[in-house]
């Protein structure tokens, strides 16, 4: 059975995903595996499509880009393999940050993350405006390979956090649990 990754961004409305996933049953096509977002007004979702033998790139890009021709969604839709072999997996946890927008802010978090051999899993960030400044959060949920390691990762999440000005804290995640 092909697999494909299709992704779509464009300006939000009303009916996106319904479209989107109406033209995908059309072709018989489940999904996998999937996240969408509104982003400053844009709406992104990244979808993992099952098809049948007879489903390409093409047949998928055209019957979505017909029942959303009036979206202007940039979509793309790219045939992957079924499984992806990788190692790492492990205790899930996640990690909160807060403090005033500044740059810097994801990239010093996420390289504490690299070095430590936390695998993100999910990203999401926001600004929140008010009268007198940028408030910025990020909540992350990654995976500790060897949860041994967890202390060092508080440890150094903390240091990098007082670099930025902002507070972290990290904790278990149960998001496995339905």
């Amino acid at each position: 059975m092909p697999r494909f990754v299709l992704t779509a961004i464009g300006p939000d409305s009303y009916g996106i995903v319904a479209r989107v996933t109406s033209a995908l049953a059309e072709l018989n096509c489940n999904l996998a595996d999937s996240t969408m977002s509104n982003l400053s007004g844009h709406f992104a979702m990244i979808l993992v499509v099952d098809a049948s033998s007879n489903v390409d790139e093409k047949s998928i890009y055209e019957t979505v880009q017909s029942r959303c021709s009036e979206l202007s969604l940039l979509v793309d839709v790219k045939r992957i393999d079924d499984h992806v072999e990788n190692d790492l997996d492990g205790d899930r946890f996640v990690v909160s940050v807060y403090g005033t927008d500044r740059p810097g802010i994801v990239a010093g978090i996420c390289d504490v993350l690299a070095v430590h051999h936390a695998n993100i899993y999910d990203l999401t960030t926001r600004v929140i405006d008010t009268e007198s400044t940028s408030f910025y959060t990020m909540v992350l949920e990654v995976a500790l390979k060897d949860s041994g390691d967890l202390a060092k990762l508080e440890d150094a999440l903390l240091l990098k956090s007082s670099e930025l000005g902002v507070s972290c804290s990290i904790r278990s995640s149960d998001s496995d649990e339905l």
